[in-house]
Order: structure tokens, then sequence, then C-alpha cells
């Protein structure tokens, strides 16, 4: 209820008992008048019947003519209803009653529930009584009217003071109604529309208040809003080559596969790195990266030499892709053959492999992003036995590609067994482990050699097998952690939480396995509490039920899974890489992981970093307050052996 519709019906209520009061009073009055009233006339009366009767002699029956008009006018009288003689015992000689004499409604006898007032008064010389009996239906009148008046009054009052108190109310609350008015804009990201203003000293440093706060938060909105613009525009880009990175690619892509697209033809160039990951191990990742600039700087230069290639992205660690217009066979062989050879003249390794595997198709606004990507993949496949290094897809068998990893991945599932690599999460204060990172390494079984992860986790979800191969590591974990007492992070794939069985499962064999899960992490990208929140949230909430603890990987990367971090509360987040590497030099990224960092605190959430490669980094970070890291400059993954 309005603050004016309170003070008005308070007021109304104070005034309604104030008419009642009056009334009831009035009513008192009223009856003392007519008391009053009906004495004295009686009493003129008498006299003026004795006087008479006194002065004339009258015989007995002269008298009683004379009652009979006294009697008489007095009947006539207002407020009188009778006049009667009567004797010592009652008995009524002269009698008139008032012609005006009516009904009185029942409520009124409610209210004024006393007989009618009598007066009686001895006549002289005589045993007879002079009996004057008051008429109530004349006070009925009389109040009647008084209370029609007091009405009309008190709802005139009452209507002037309700006009009076809206309006008074109206004028005081035109500054809190300013101020809130303000203080919406300010919800609503608006820190620029007009100051608050009052003319009331009462509210002036309330005004001043929010006027001071808006000009703060304006501050720091632009701020943020200047941070959040060069992240958006920072998060689509590799941080390593500068090119535009996967995120980037997949919206490109979404927007030439369309519905509404042309149906002109496009090409795909994946150009996968073979040596990166020997590379990396053998020589260490500075020089790995150097390899990667070189690489980009080289496909970039071939795109500038030839206007067919649009677009270069690095999808992962060694994917490139290229999008061009459709060129003509020896065009193309032409482009190919300088990658391909440029690309074997910059890399560090002499040891005669080859340097570049390259998968190129030819794609439409009709087909699907999965479509083209297992085409591309099977072009890729297929360029690893060609002398040339390269393939194109349409000159394949297209399903050559799903039936060989589907044989491949079978083949890995059936023999249930995986080299289980680790890599330490360091607690900086203590200088020890706080726990493991876990993560499978496969192998072919025709050649022996590792599968890249970056070849394998694409085709399993493609195959709808991640939940497998899920089930494969953490069953191996299992068995390891029942001969250590190491504590150890389990990676889970969005596809497996979203999968109900591979959930169902996990949470059964946690169950029966209780001892391990206070030593046990399951690390979950933070892409999950958007793309699959309800179940990332069940999941998480059954975990932690049963003792195990969460991590949520590449914090940062995702601004809408902020949310659903304050629903899970994980023990531990994990910033992303691409903020982490370089950061000692990256003043926006030292902003932006504070921030982070801030946000984790105040949930009580500890901070981790990954892909710490150099000691300036980790001071860097621990400068920050980053009190957990992970990376090269501490371990690389090695073989857990422990059976």
């Amino acid at each position: 209820m309005k603050l004016s519709s309170r003070i008005n019906w308070g007021i109304i209520a104070l005034m309604f008992f104030a008419f009642i009061a009056l009334s009831v009073a009035e009513l008192r009055l009223l009856q003392s008048n007519t008391s009053t009233l009906i004495s004295n006339e009686t009493e003129k009366a008498l006299a003026s019947y004795t006087k008479a009767a006194n002065a004339t002699l009258a015989s007995s029956q002269t008298k009683s003519m004379m009652l009979s008009v006294v009697a008489e006018t007095l009947a006539a009288r207002p407020s009188i209803a009778s006049a009667n003689v009567t004797d010592e015992e009652g008995n009524v000689s002269v009698s008139h009653e008032s012609a005006s004499t009516g009904p009185i409604p029942s409520w009124f006898s409610l209210i004024d529930p006393a007989p009618a007032f009598k007066k009686r008064i001895a006549l002289p010389n005589n045993d007879s009584y002079l009996v004057v009996t008051s008429d109530k239906h004349d006070t009925y009148s009389k109040f009647t009217a008084i209370v029609i008046k007091n009405a009309t009054i008190f709802m005139s009052l009452s209507f002037i003071v309700y006009l009076l108190v809206t309006v008074l109310t109206k004028s005081a609350l035109r500054p809190i109604n300013d101020v809130i008015r303000k203080l919406n804009d300010m919800g609503g990201h608006n820190f620029t529309s007009p100051d608050a203003n009052t003319s009331a000293k009462d509210f002036e440093s309330l005004s001043i208040t929010v006027n001071n706060l808006a000009a703060t938060l304006a501050s720091k909105f632009d701020d943020l809003t200047r941070q959040a613009e060069l992240f958006k525009k920072e998060a689509s880009k590799d941080a390593l080559t500068g090119l535009s990175n996967r995120g980037a690619f997949e919206r490109h892509m979404r927007a030439l596969l369309n519905e509404n697209a042309t149906s002109q033809e496009k090409e795909l160039i994946v150009v996968r790195l073979a040596q990166l990951a020997n590379i990396n191990t053998k020589l260490g990742m500075v020089p790995g990266d150097n390899y990667v600039k070189a690489i980009t700087n080289i496909l970039m230069e071939e795109a500038k030499n030839n206007s067919s290639i649009r677009f270069v992205f690095r999808l992962s660690g060694g994917d490139f892709a290229l999008i061009s217009e459709p060129m003509e066979k020896p065009t193309r062989d032409l482009v190919l053959t300088n990658i391909s050879t440029q690309c074997a003249s910059v890399t560090p390794l002499r040891d005669g492999t080859k340097a570049t595997w390259i998968g190129v198709t030819r794609f439409t606004g009709s087909m699907t992003m999965q479509q083209v990507m297992e085409s591309v993949d099977s072009a890729l496949i297929a360029s690893m036995k060609t002398q040339s290094g390269w393939q194109l897809a349409s000159d394949i068998a297209h399903v050559h590609s799903n039936s060989q990893w589907r044989e491949r991945l079978n083949h890995i599932v059936s023999q249930q067994y995986a080299d289980i690599m680790i890599q330490p999460v360091m607690d900086i204060e203590k200088n020890m482990p706080a726990y493991y990172e876990t993560s499978g390494r496969f192998k072919d079984k025709k050649t022996n050699d590792v599968i890249p992860m970056s070849q394998l986790i694409p085709a399993s979800e493609r195959l709808d097998l991640i939940p497998e191969v899920d089930k494969l590591v953490t069953n191996i974990v299992f068995k390891k952690m029942e001969v250590t007492s190491q504590q150890v992070a389990i990676n889970l794939s969005i596809t497996s939480i979203a999968n109900r069985e591979f959930r169902e499962w996990l949470v059964k064999e946690l169950t029966q396995r209780e001892n391990l899960c206070s030593k046990l992490f399951f690390e979950i990208e933070d892409a999950a509490l958007i793309q699959q929140r309800e179940y990332t949230e069940l999941l998480c909430r059954h975990l932690m039920g049963l003792g195990c603890r969460i991590t949520i990987e590449h914090f940062g990367d995702n601004f809408a899974s902020l949310s659903g971090l304050r629903v899970i509360q994980p023990q531990f987040v994990k910033l992303s890489g691409r903020l982490t590497q370089g950061i000692h030099t990256n003043k926006d990224n030292q902003l932006f992981v504070s921030s982070l960092i801030s946000i984790a605190k105040n949930l009580n959430i500890k901070v981790i970093a990954e892909m710490v490669e150099t000691e300036a980094e980790s001071i860097a970070l621990t400068k920050l307050g980053v009190e957990h890291q992970q990376g090269y400059y501490f371990a690389k993954p090695a073989l857990w052996n422990v059976y």
C-alpha cells in the first residue's frame, strides 16, 4: 500500500472515531436539553394554571377544563409526546398526546435504550399530578439531522485531507523517486542519466551519495567495458601467433554454412604440424613455440601472395586452417608444395620425418560443420600415406576415415589399456604438489605410435565414443589409486558429462570405492557450465557429496560460466593458459587475471594457473595471488608408474 494511502486511511479512521464520539456527545446534549425543556415547560404550564385557578376561584369542573387545556397545550409543544393528569394511584383523568409522534427505528433504540423522560408535578390543592412525557421520535429526528450534518462535514474534511495528504506525500516522495530512478538507471548500466536532485534538506545527503556512487560506478564500468572489449578481441586471437583462434574459425565457418549462405564453393585447407609434439618433448616448449611462429609467418606470407586464400586460423597446438576460394589443381598443388617445403625448412628436427600433413576439402553453404570437418579429417589421415604429404578429400572414399577411426578406437577400448601420464599442480607456498592431473595416452595398434590427442578427441566425439574412452581412463586411474596415496585429478569431457549412462556409471563406481573419493579430483571445462549446465551441476553435486573435489578448468574463457561457478562452488578453478602465458609482460592480462582471482576468492575458491613455463611467469602469478601453478616450469607430463 502506498504511503499516502496509509496516511489517508489512518486519518480517516481517526476522523471516524471523532465522528462517533461527537455524535454520542451530541445525543447526550440533546437528551439533556430535552429533559430541561420539558421540565421548564411543565413548570410554566403549572404556574399558569395555578395563577388562573387562584384568580378566578374556579369550580372543580372549571379546574378540570383548565387542566385539560393545559395538557392539550403541553402535548402540542415540540419534544413532548403526551401530557396527562393522574391521581396518586396512576389513574388518568386527563390525557393528551402529540399528533407528530411516530415509530422509532430499532438502530436508534440500540443507541438510546433509555425510556422517554417523564416530568411529574403535583397539582396544588389537589391529589392529582401533571405528568409530561418526552417525545423520543422528536429526539430521533433531531439526532438524525445532527448525524447527517456531522457526516457531511466529516466527509468533506476527509476529502480535503485526502487531497492534501496526496499532494504533500507526492511532493515529499519526489526526491526519493528521483533517487530510485537514478538507481534503476544504474542497474541498467546507464550511469550518465541526469543526477538525482532534491530541494528538501532531509534528502540532500541521499542524493549526493547516489550521484557520487553513479560517478564511481560509471568510471569502473567504463574500465571493465574497455577490458571486456579488449578481452573479447583477444579471446578470438591466438596468444602465441596472433592469428584468429578456433573459436573465431568456428564462428566464421558457421557464417559460411548457415542456411542463408550462398551455394558458392570454398576450400578448407588444414595444415597439421607432424613434428610439433616431438619438438616440445625433445627440445622444450620455447623451441616449439618458435617453430609455431615460423610456420605462422610462412602461412601468412602464402596468403599474402595468393589472392585466393582469404583467412588463416590456428585451430590448436599443431593445426592451422586456411579458407580460400576454389583453386585449379596446378595452382593448389603449387600452394601446397610451397607450404610443405617451407615448413620442412624451418623445423628444428632433422630426423627425416615428414614435417606437415595437409588435408584439403571443398564445401558449400548447404553442408554442416560436422560434414566439413569429417571430410577434411579424412583427407588428413589419407595424407599420411602420400609421398607429397597432402590429400584432397574428393579423391578418397569419404567413409574410410570414420571406419578407420572406429576400428582404432574400438581396439583401444577393447584392450582396456592406456598409458597414464601425470603432471603436478604445485602448491607454491608449500613447494609440493597439491595433486596430480592425469591424462591418457593411446597407441595405434598397427604402428604402435602415440595417437595425437588433437586427432583422437575430434574423432571420438564424431563417433560418440568419448564416454567409452573416458571410462577406460577413469578405470585405469582407479586401479592405480588403490596402491598409492597420491591425490590425482581425472578430466571429464563435456560429451561424457552430458551422457546419462556415463554419469550413472561414474557415481556407481565411486560409491563402491568410497576410500578413493577423498584423494580424487575431477577437472571439468568451464564451457560445460554453459553447454551442459544442468547435467554439470547435477554431476558435481553427486561427486562432491561423495567426498570428491572439483576443479573448473579454462576459467576466464567464458563469462557466462560465472553463474554456474557460484552454484557449484568447486574447490579450485584453473585459469585459462592463454591468460597466464607471458603474463609478466602483459598488463591487460594482469588486470583481467586479478579480477578473476578476486571473483574466485570471494567465492572461497582456490586458483590454479596452468601452462606456466618460465620463472618470470611464475613470479608474476604469485604476486597476483595465485598460490597453485602447473606447467613445464615445474614438470612435464610423465608416465605414472605405480605398478
